[in-house]
């Protein structure tokens, strides 16, 4: 009986060495087909963050100089291609309602407005109602806006962006020793005035102007 009992675990115990092995086995068999496999660029997904690196690695941003908008003042030249007969280029600065007039009378608004935007608008007014196609380009003058009174380097400087009242000080050197920096004086294109805070500005945003082309930056000499 007791010989019979240890044949019987002698046969368990092989039946479990013999599933170990099939297990070890297959185990092994998917480690093979593992170390074999290969990228595939085309059908595998790159981790987000690696694939926004590559795209940005090395790249320059360029503005596209027609996502600016226009402001009052700006003097604009509009000349207009595709069309039959040729019409002459249109110069004339952006009047104090924020509008230009081109041919046929025809008004656009134009201040606040990206230069890509009114093109478009030009074109859509124009055709099919007095062209059968017409393409329109505005060229902007460059423009400027000035710094002057009691800064170290008082100047005119190109306006090549957005640029608020404490940015334009700083363009022309910050101030003199004498500047009364509560009584900056913003003068807009069209004439209103804007008194400025300079402590007050780098504190708060909403009291820091944005300087446009044609304005003036006046620093005022302190009275003490």
């Amino acid at each position: 009986m007791v010989l019979k009992a240890r044949k019987q675990m002698i046969k368990n115990s092989g039946r479990c060495l013999f599933g170990a092995a099939i297990l070890v086995a297959g185990m092994l068999l998917i480690g093979c087909k593992s170390s074999d496999y290969k990228f595939n660029p085309l059908t595998d997904n790159v981790h987000p963050a690696t694939a926004t690196k590559s795209a940005s690695a090395g790249q320059e941003v360029i503005e596209d100089p027609k996502a600016g908008v226009l402001h009052v003042g700006d003097k604009v030249t509009v000349s207009f291609s595709d069309i039959i007969n040729a019409v002459q280029p249109i110069t004339q600065p952006v009047k104090d309602d924020g509008s230009i007039t081109l041919m046929y009378n025809q008004k656009f608004q134009a201040a606040g407005r990206t230069i890509s935007d009114i093109e478009k608008e030009i074109h859509d007014r124009y055709v099919p109602a007095y062209y059968v196609n017409l393409t329109a380009n505005i060229a902007i003058e460059e423009r400027f806006f000035s710094v002057g009174g009691e800064v170290k380097s008082p100047n005119r400087q190109v306006y090549s962006g957005r640029i608020t009242v404490t940015g334009a000080i700083d363009t022309a050197g910050g101030f003199t020793d004498f500047a009364w920096k509560s009584r900056i004086r913003l003068t807009r294109a069209n004439g209103k005035q804007i008194t400025v805070n300079y402590k007050k500005a780098l504190e708060d945003p909403k009291k820091n102007p944005e300087v446009f082309p044609g304005d003036q930056v006046y620093v005022p000499k302190s009275i003490f």
